[in-house]
């Protein structure tokens, strides 16, 4: 597998080049937005925890323009080494309307709450789902009818850099048009809720907010350092420069199984019931969380043994993983605020050993071996238990040969070069 090629066209031409081709009119409006990459967290936002992510040079662009016939259709296209991959998928505004409506909660005949089912929805559902909820959130008029939409991503699937997650970006950003500033910093904060709300609504797999947030709110020079306590996000200077190298390393066409996105969002029905239990936003602003959401829980199975929650022991695991890896995220949002780079490394560590133990990653977990063998001083999971990759930190000198290595061994090789925001 060669090296994942830096862009030589800009994306928001392909884009554009590409949408006229498919639909044969000019598009409306054009989008783009960067690929993410997460230094940790990327687990612990339903939590109340802290993510730290940075933004890199590949990006995805979205062409838009309207239909008159309520229908959303969407063409994703990803260039990289050999043939684009191209999916096209198509939905309606009336379906999307039901599939909204589906996820609204009832209640039983004793009165208990009935969660909805999962969502199952794919790309069309995803980027649909995006300009519906704008429509719903006041973002686009009531009066949009159907979109023609066409991505085109320079961002490789399931490495871990959020190629989808910058997709619901561009297609947002596209949607506004004319018809907001794309500047304003509160806007941008709106359009990352509710890109992330969409997402969790209508798509297989849960959103990571953090990924939104970063696309929208970062700057390339600087990592995002995202506090679901508080809501806050705030810049931290940058940890790869002249001395420290980064890359992603996946082993190619390697996909998850479609359990991922069920076991991700039983952990965050689990933390969101808990939260409603305790009338509290997030767990960690809970005194002593652990041990009162698990007596808690305790209560839930002798009154309701009918009901489906996770396991005393499950539940104990996800806790402790959550509060030692927020400590962590703080560990590393100091050390790159301080500037002392060398406190990142057993910090990265203990994080990939707890994903290991908690997420079973086998694979990720041998490219992690495989790269610090090969040289990096440290390695973690891109997106631990939804991508087989990890992303390696390696020193200046030796980037080089252990970039051309690991390609050379026939593994994905994506270098992590810093990128702008969304525009």
């Amino acid at each position: 597998m060669p090296f994942w090629p830096a862009p030589t066209d800009h994306v928001v031409d392909k884009a554009r080049a590409a949408h006229h081709q498919r639909v044969g009119v000019e598009a409306a409006h054009v989008a783009s937005a960067p690929a993410t990459w997460l230094l940790i967290g990327e687990h612990v936002d339903h939590y109340g925890g802290i993510v730290a992510a940075g933004l890199s040079d590949l990006r995805a662009a979205a062409a838009v323009s309207p239909r008159e016939d309520s229908t959303i259709t969407v063409t994703y296209r990803v260039d990289g080494p050999g043939e684009p991959q191209v999916r096209e998928e198509s939905t309606t505004l009336d379906t999307l309307s039901q599939l909204a409506a589906a996820q609204q909660p009832g209640v039983d005949e004793a009165g208990q709450p009935v969660p909805p089912p999962f969502p199952t929805g794919g790309l069309a559902e995803r980027f649909g789902g995006v300009v519906s909820t704008m429509v719903s959130r006041q973002l686009l008029s009531r009066e949009t009818t159907g979109v023609d939409i066409t991505v085109v991503t320079d961002i490789p699937t399931y490495s871990g850099l959020g190629g989808l997650a910058a997709a619901d970006v561009a297609v947002a950003l596209a949607m506004l048009g004319g018809n907001e500033d794309p500047h304003d910093a509160p806007l941008r904060a709106r359009v990352a809720e509710v890109c992330s709300q969409a997402v969790n609504s209508f798509a297989a797999l849960p959103a990571l907010r953090a990924r939104h947030t970063a696309a929208l709110r970062g700057n390339g020079r600087q990592v995002s350092i995202i506090d679901y306590a508080d809501g806050s996000v705030t810049q931290a200077p940058h940890p790869l420069g002249d001395k420290l190298h980064a890359f992603v390393v996946a082993v190619p066409d390697s996909t998850p199984g479609p359990q991922i996105g069920v076991d991700l969002r039983i952990r965050q029905r689990f933390v969101d019931n808990a939260c409603h239990a305790f009338g509290t936003e997030s767990l960690r602003l809970l005194p002593d969380a652990s041990s009162r959401v698990l007596d808690w829980l305790d209560a839930v199975h002798e009154v309701h043994p009918e009901q489906d929650h996770p396991e005393h022991a499950d539940a104990a695991s996800w806790l402790g993983f959550y509060a030692a890896e927020t400590d962590r995220a703080l560990g590393i949002a100091r050390s790159l605020r301080s500037r002392r780079g060398a406190d990142l490394l057993p910090l990265l560590h203990q994080s990939q050993s707890a994903l290991g133990s908690i997420y079973h990653l086998p694979v990720a977990a041998e490219v992690a071996e495989l790269v610090t063998a090969r040289g990096a001083v440290a390695a973690r999971a891109a997106a631990a238990g939804v991508a087989n990759s990890v992303i390696a930190y390696v020193p200046a000198e030796r980037a080089q040969n252990f970039s051309q290595d690991l390609a050379d061994d026939g593994l994905l090789v994506v270098p992590v070069n810093p990128g702008e925001p969304a525009a």
